[in-house]
């Protein structure tokens, strides 16, 4: 038995490089019983993590006009004369079942999601959905809110529905008392992550704590042309700057060295205005104790719900009240980040045995084992 995972082309599946996507097959692996009878079939990349399971598939979109048709083309010849019994997991192209099941119908197959599947290419129209949801064996959100829009027009209580979110360990050893007066923005900068309400609150607030550090980082992950700047991420970065000596930007960091930076800071802000499918930055927040102050938007109300702060339509005076709340009364700041490690949920093993029981099941369905 056999479980062979297809990535997105975009995804790179490396320390330095992975995205939501990998890092969230990553973690589901560590602690999976399958974990010696899985293989990750992904874009070819030096260093890759998991290596044991790793396989790397060079594409041609040329001959093939798409990387992704390239790579699950590329996937089924290597695979060509396996006769094994498995199950192929997709992860975010729900474009690629079609064929996959045209060219492999003896494996069921299993469709994640990590976006909105209504603007996604093989899920827009709900003749489309249910398309997938009758010839999947199962189908994967990684929040409520993914599962809701899914099923927008669709009338089913099928039992191949399932939510099973991003997972990362929580850091019970972080200590609270060390931690230093200090907030994150972290993301993208770009509008739709709520980097301009960030700012002005920031900018309302900073000269009462100046014992306070507000941090930026990030950039607007969009490739510039020689001598072209991006005029929304230079303008958001020099009103960062000029607010005071107690605001840094720290530009795009590797996510080990974010995750070091959550590790002894207090509060991380997430005030994105467009519907976030999950919101991986907030776990990583919660999972170094910090205090979670997001927009109610979204993933965002599953994650942080019972374990940080949700505003309602958020702007930013509505967030620098907040913040001015918050560093006014370090109790109230102590007691939530305490309530966040009572109910938090996104552990690696508890995710993975949830994943597991879907397999089993599937398992246990299409092979009688």
């Amino acid at each position: 038995m056999r479980i062979d995972i297809l990535l997105p082309y975009r995804e790179k599946f490396t320390l330095t490089k992975a995205s939501a996507v990998s890092t969230s097959v990553k973690n589901s692996i560590t602690y999976s019983t399958y974990r010696n009878d899985i293989k990750i079939f992904g874009h070819s990349v030096e260093n890759p993590m998991l290596q044991k399971n790793f396989i790397g598939i060079k594409t041609n979109r040329f001959i093939h006009f798409s990387n992704n048709i390239s790579l699950i083309k590329n996937y089924l010849k290597l695979n060509k004369n396996n006769k094994e019994k498995k199950i192929i997991e997709i992860h975010n192209r729900p474009y690629l079942l079609k064929y996959l099941l045209h060219k492999n119908s003896e494996n069921p197959v299993i469709l994640y999601f990590h976006n909105d599947p209504i603007k996604m290419k093989g899920s827009i129209s709900i003749k489309e959905r249910e398309f997938i949801l009758k010839n999947v064996a199962g189908l994967v959100f990684v929040s409520k809110f993914l599962k809701e829009k899914f099923l927008e027009g669709i009338n089913t209580k099928s039992s191949k529905l399932f939510v099973i979110p991003n997972s990362l360990d929580i850091k019970k050893n972080v200590s609270l008392e060390k931690k230093k007066k200090r907030i994150l923005f972290v993301g993208r900068l770009v509008n739709e992550k709520g980097v301009q309400i960030y700012v002005n609150a920031i900018k309302k607030i900073s000269k009462k704590f100046p014992d306070w550090e507000f941090l930026l980082i990030g950039n607007s992950g969009k490739r510039k042309k020689f001598f072209q700047k991006n005029n929304f991420e230079t303008k958001i970065i020099k009103q960062f700057q000029d607010i005071g000596s107690n605001t840094k930007h720290l530009g795009f960091i590797s996510n080990n060295d974010v995750l070091t930076i959550m590790e002894d800071s207090l509060i991380l802000v997430v005030p994105s205005i467009w519907e976030e499918p999950f919101g991986l930055t907030a776990i990583e927040g919660l999972s170094n104790r910090m205090l979670v102050v997001a927009n109610n938007i979204g993933g965002l109300k599953d994650i942080v719900s019972n374990r940080g702060i949700l505003l309602n339509d958020i702007n930013d005076e509505i967030l620098s009240e907040k913040l001015t709340e918050l560093l006014n009364n370090p109790k109230q700041i102590s007691t939530i980040q305490n309530k966040c490690l009572e109910n938090y949920i996104y552990g690696q093993e508890t995710v993975s045995f949830k994943q597991d029981e879907i397999r089993k099941k599937i398992f246990q369905k299409y092979f009688d084992v």
